[in-house]
């Protein structure tokens, strides 16, 4: 359970632990906003994925997960009575106003390739100029465990394409 006051020795494993905390739960966060002073992160917001609101510009019917949720959690490493430049969780409103599913967070993260995949793509697109389905071949054959996307390869793929 994340409460109120917990105490963190920087902002990398604060927001580690809250990631983490959110994974478990089934809900993704974000940064939000950010307070600095004299080049330091003095304050923070994380906000659930589903915050804020859209409103589209076009006439179409468009989709959109930001639901205005108000989830919230408000974070700071005070400047006065911290030695140790502490970071510290001071408000959390643990509310949704969307189901949370750690099924769909789990999915998400099995859907991304790993580093040496992310490495293989990279060298049969530079170096062996391999089309999309001749490294889906490669890929299911090297990674039998590993579903591999159409839309994640050809999303990898760009990325190293000039």
């Amino acid at each position: 359970m994340l409460c109120s006051g917990k105490k963190f020795e920087s902002w990398d494993t604060c927001e580690t632990f809250i990631v983490a905390w959110a994974k478990q739960r089934g809900f993704r966060v974000i940064k939000d906003r950010v307070v600095r002073s004299d080049g330091m992160i003095r304050r923070r917001t994380y906000i659930c994925s589903h915050s804020r609101t859209y409103e589209s510009n076009s006439t179409r019917d468009t989709v959109t997960k930001k639901l205005g949720c108000p989830f919230v959690i408000n974070a700071s490493c005070p400047k006065s009575k911290n030695p140790d430049e502490s970071v510290f969780i001071n408000k959390i409103f643990d509310q949704h106003n969307h189901s949370l599913n750690v099924s769909m967070i789990e999915f998400e993260a099995s859907r991304k390739f790993t580093g040496p995949m992310i490495e293989d793509i990279k060298f049969m697109t530079i170096s062996c100029k391999f089309g999309a389905t001749a490294q889906r071949k490669f890929l299911e054959g090297k990674y039998p465990t590993h579903p591999i996307y159409s839309q994640e390869l050809y999303n990898a793929i760009q990325k190293f394409r000039y």
